[in-house]
């Protein structure tokens, strides 16, 4: 793909047992950037099978990756279709999607900054990445949220960011809500940034799969 701000772009697509969701995404992610012009590299980080699910972990993998190639990140959700989205470069932390269908359009709580983001490669450097701590759902986007603007960036949100949601089973509300506040407060006192992020992200490479449109590697955690 050509670019027309010289900037490339690192997908990032966490991944693990999503196998229809993949084959409808990958195609459409794909043609959707073509269109925009996005020069972009694309990494699926899929997690084998024994551990639960650690997102952050796996798009800190990506980045670790893309790094030498690309100068920002776009962290992707794989249920997540694009339908009225800028994929373009910003230097500050960027909530790409602001209207889901899942949430009817809008935005679950007022700081929600999860689904798709992107980050230039010098604020990941800042912040370090993400937690690797989180295993099972949730709060890494909040924590990542947290460490951004603890470095002193301000959180943006580019409109319209709207995305069709594929369907899969979800989380119960009452946990997926469930003491935020008081879990962010948590995060703010620990200021564990420094020392849980990019630069202690531990992880073998299991498969390496790379076609012209993508990398695909199986990692253990």
């Amino acid at each position: 793909m050509s670019s027309l701000d010289n900037h490339k772009m690192g997908l990032i697509v966490p991944y693990r047992d999503r196998a229809e969701h993949i084959k409808q995404f990958l195609p459409h992610i794909l043609a959707y950037l073509n269109k925009q012009s996005i020069d972009t590299a694309v990494y699926i980080i899929e997690q084998e099978s024994g551990k639960a699910f650690n997102r952050a972990k796996l798009l800190n993998i990506g980045v670790l990756e893309a790094q030498a190639d690309c100068d920002y990140f776009v962290m992707h959700d794989v249920d997540m279709i694009p339908v009225n989205v800028d994929y373009s470069y910003a230097a500050d932390p960027t909530h790409l999607a602001a209207a889901a269908s899942q949430f009817n359009y809008t935005l679950p709580f007022k700081r929600y900054f999860g689904g798709v983001t992107l980050f230039s490669r010098e604020v990941l450097e800042t912040v370090n990445g993400y937690s690797n701590e989180y295993w099972g759902w949730g709060y890494e986007d909040d924590d990542m949220a947290w460490r951004c603007s603890f470095a002193g960036y301000t959180l943006q949100r580019r409109l319209p960011g709207l995305f069709e949601s594929l369907w899969h089973e979800g989380v119960e509300e009452q946990d997926r809500y469930r003491n935020r506040d008081q879990f962010l407060e948590q995060c703010a006192a620990k200021l564990v940034h420094n020392s849980d992020g990019l630069n202690t992200c531990q992880y073998s490479v299991i498969d390496r799969d790379e076609t012209e449109e993508r990398v695909w590697l199986k990692v253990s955690l």
